[in-house]
């Protein structure tokens, strides 16, 4: 059995148009599927409990596809984590600004490629699932999780008007990087302690981010950690710390490459789990979707994976 969750408002509306198309591809082959979609934030967590409750009761295994963006499949896997989810294989229809899943799985962006591998997989492969773990709440993501100035941008972004604009002008990607400098002038950096794999204890006098990751690719395209395999239940960690702002802005645009590791005062690391102490709460960001502010933060792999369509 096939089910869909669609986020119609995905990218201003994207989602929406996205889904016809690829509906009509469905009807025009006679397949059987449910559809549900998305009416608020936090709708996709709840819609997918359900339907992998629903689904291990009755011991079908199913594919549950998602059309959205990175945000609405974050909800979907934390919605699955509440909930047995091993009959289950994820299927996705990227329809994002920023789309880094699907980028870092090198999956097609093609609406009718998309439907066929979901309806007739010729490969598979199971991703890990990061946790990101506050005083207050915990969050799981497939792509990243970061505190400090790359959490504030994603935050920044999820409420900006500028968003849709660039979206409808089909330059999302560039809302990231506008806004971006927009906070470089006005970011203040702050003293950071972390602790890796619960035994490797580093300081930092100051630091702008800490991300980690299973993909690649966050903020639409930016290559943080290029050498982060989806399968290998590690995290890679990327933190960038001493560095002027002025240098920042020759940093930003070699990140696109994975070339800002050459620069100094940007640390590269790989481990299972990392404790972070910031002097002041910070923002924290989940793949992209805002997770409040906090001064302590572990991030660390779940132990748990899910199956996902390739191609």
């Amino acid at each position: 059995m096939y089910y869909f969750i669609i986020n119609p408002h995905s990218r201003s509306g994207h989602g929406l148009s996205v889904w016809q198309k690829a509906d009509a591809i469905l009807k025009e082959k006679g397949m059987e599927y449910k559809t549900y979609f998305t009416e608020y934030t936090g709708h996709a967590i709840q819609l997918a409990a359900h339907i992998a409750e629903e689904t291990a009761a009755f011991h079908m295994n199913c594919t549950l596809a998602v059309v959205g963006g990175d945000g609405t499949l974050n909800e979907v896997i934390n919605g699955l984590m509440k909930q047995d989810f091993s009959h289950i294989t994820l299927g996705y229809i990227p329809t994002g600004s920023g789309n880094d899943f699907a980028r870092g799985l090198e999956l097609s962006t093609e609406i009718s490629d998309c439907v066929n591998a979901i309806l007739s997989p010729k490969s598979c492969a199971f991703t890990d699932i990061g946790m990101a773990v506050s005083k207050e709440t915990t969050r799981y993501f497939l792509v990243s999780s970061g505190i400090g100035y790359d959490a504030d941008i994603c935050r920044n972004v999820m409420f900006s008007p500028l968003k849709k604009l660039m979206n409808r002008l089909h330059l999302g990607k560039l809302t990231y990087v506008l806004i971006a400098l927009k906070l470089l002038i006005q970011y203040r950096p702050c003293p950071v302690s972390i602790r890796l794999n619960r035994e490797q204890i580093l300081h930092f006098s100051r630091f702008f981010f800490i991300t980690g990751m299973n993909m690649k690719y966050e903020g639409g395209g930016v290559k943080f950690c290029p050498d982060a395999v989806f399968d290998d239940q590690k995290l890679d960690i990327c933190l960038v710390g001493k560095v002027k702002k002025l240098k920042i802005l020759a940093l930003f645009p070699t990140a696109f490459f994975g070339k800002h590791t050459h620069f100094s005062g940007v640390e590269a690391y790989q481990c299972k789990s990392l404790e972070i102490h910031s002097k002041r709460p910070l923002p924290v960001h989940c793949d992209g979707e805002s997770m409040g502010e906090t001064d302590r933060l572990l991030l660390c792999d779940s132990g748990k994976q899910i199956n996902v369509i390739l191609r």
